[in-house]
């Protein structure tokens, strides 16, 4: 199998996942907070953290590789998963916390999934440290979402 259709195949798949469990009626909704937050979330993760920093790296990408960087279906596979991670955020307190502990090392394992098809590769301590920035972007992700649509946190269980 061509190592540069992981990114694809694993875009399909989140984004058959929405398909399947986002009304039709707040797709849209959705898919502008998964493109904001997901899909320039990484391209934006990508040139601080990839190009800037160097703390990783995507290889085999094949002929969807963007400048060198990624792959073209990385950050639509990112908007799809936003999306299902804004639809299911929880409104009371201790569960958002469990929510975005639980997203993030979600995030973390898929890297450590591509980097077993030799696709992405943390570097470096950046492999201990990636599941804290992962907790930072979807808390700050859940934060924002919460602002723009006036939701209420539940304090009490």
């Amino acid at each position: 199998m061509d190592k540069s259709f992981i990114s694809l195949y694993k875009a399909i798949f989140f984004g058959l996942a929405t398909i399947v469990v986002i009304p039709r009626e707040v797709y849209k909704k959705f898919f502008l907070y998964g493109f904001i937050f997901g899909a320039i979330g990484d391209i934006l993760h990508i040139l601080i953290f990839e190009k800037g920093l160097g703390l990783f790296r995507y290889s085999n990408m094949g002929p969807f590789s963007i400048y060198g960087l990624f792959s073209f279906w990385t950050p639509i596979a990112w908007m799809f998963t936003f999306m299902l991670f804004f639809y299911f955020l929880p409104r009371k307190r201790l569960f958002l916390y469990f929510y975005i502990v639980g997203f993030a090392i979600f995030g973390y394992m898929v890297g450590l999934v591509l980097e077993g098809f030799g696709v992405f590769h943390y570097i470096g301590l950046w492999r201990y440290a990636a599941p804290f920035y992962y907790i930072l972007w979807f808390s700050g992700a859940a934060w924002a979402f919460y602002r723009i649509e006036k939701v209420k946190v539940i304090e009490h269980i």
